[in-house]
């Protein structure tokens, strides 16, 4: 009798046979989605190379114009200062540079110098020369970049064309670490590991809360000042709406184009009442003299949270127990001040705590 072979090969072939539904690649993978179409007029401007944070700065008006006055009073002094200096060491350039740009030899009239009083005119005109070098180098950049910066704008057109209101557009850009990224689509790959950490702490509803937006310059993110005024333009016009620009990341992708990060994109409800409890936090302790424990719990949260093993439900607890020794140490009743406010729930990366 023939061995049954056959049938066997058959089932094996029909199991084999069935395909597997193929990933779908119309869209992009969680946590990022596309873009709405309707902000093309905004995001058509954007620079692909580089990674954009939008939020709405709420601050007071004239909390925003004291911040301003900082680094307008420091770039004018910047300039007096270099003003002077051309005033001051001009005429010995001259006297150096002159007799050789018109053709001019050695005047044979001039007194010679002895080998001490050569080597120490030597000496100071090197000393002039490297600190004119270094004052060229590292301060005239400043005064330039404040008011005539082109690639990005500068903070004085931002303010003659906005001025200062009680809600405006913010536009981060981020700075030559976006060049490292990779693919960002690998969970859990090198492109998510540089680029997740940075934005979530760009985004932190704490730290925002304290700042207003010039505030936020700092060595990974520049204010995008061309980006400011157009968007400000577009809501000025009713083209887009004040909304459209809460907080929200966007990177884009050549297969899919402009991209939002999830996880924080819009003002969610949860959002809003992280914002919320934020104020409410700091309001109290600032009524109780004790404004320093909000920027110290503000510092903690970001350190713990930035560890390598997370901030999950064990991570928040063991920071709580550290909270709780900060503010007893000042005076304050830990669990007497979160029952005032209505507790931790909504405070953002704490609702387990």
């Amino acid at each position: 009798m023939a061995p049954k072979s056959k049938p066997k090969a058959r089932a094996f072939n029909s199991i084999n046979s069935v395909k597997k539904p193929l990933p779908d690649t119309s869209n992009p993978p969680n946590p990022f989605r596309r873009a709405p179409e309707h902000l093309e007029p905004f995001l058509s401007q954007l620079s692909p190379s580089h990674v954009y944070i939008t939020h709405i700065d709420s601050k007071p008006r004239d909390f925003k114009q004291k911040i301003f006055a900082v680094p307008l009073l420091m770039n004018i002094g910047i300039i007096c200062a270099i003003i002077w200096r051309i005033k001051y060491v001009g005429p010995t350039y001259a006297k150096i540079f002159a007799p050789t740009l018109m053709g001019q030899g050695k005047d044979a009239t001039e007194p010679q110098l002895s080998t001490k009083e050569f080597w120490t005119e030597i000496g100071r005109r090197a000393v002039s020369f490297i600190t004119d070098l270094l004052v060229y180098m590292y301060a005239v950049p400043w005064p330039r970049n404040f008011f005539a910066g082109q690639i990005i704008g500068n903070p004085v057109a931002w303010r003659w064309g906005v001025g200062f209101r009680d809600k405006e557009i913010i536009v981060r850009r981020s700075k030559q670490w976006d060049a490292l990224i990779e693919d960002v689509f690998v969970e859990d790959g090198p492109g998510q590991q540089l680029l997740l950490p940075k934005v979530w702490r760009a985004v932190d509803p704490g730290w925002m809360s304290a700042k207003t937006g010039y505030q936020m310059l700092n060595n990974d993110w520049d204010l995008d000042f061309k980006s400011i005024l157009r968007a400000t333009k577009l809501v000025d016009k009713k083209e887009l709406h004040m909304d459209d620009f809460r907080t929200t990341i966007y990177l884009h992708n050549k297969q899919f184009g402009w991209l939002e990060l999830q996880t924080v994109a819009g003002g969610s409800a949860q959002e809003e009442e992280g914002r919320r409890k934020i104020v409410a936090f700091k309001d109290e302790l600032t009524r109780m003299g004790k404004e320093n424990l909000f920027f110290k719990w503000i510092e903690l949260v970001q350190f713990e949270s930035a560890k390598p093993d997370g901030f999950g439900q064990e991570q928040q607890a063991k920071t709580m127990t550290k909270a709780r020794a900060m503010f007893e140490s000042q005076g304050v009743d830990f669990d007497a001040f979160w029952k005032k406010i209505g507790g931790m729930e909504g405070l953002p990366g704490m609702d387990q705590m």
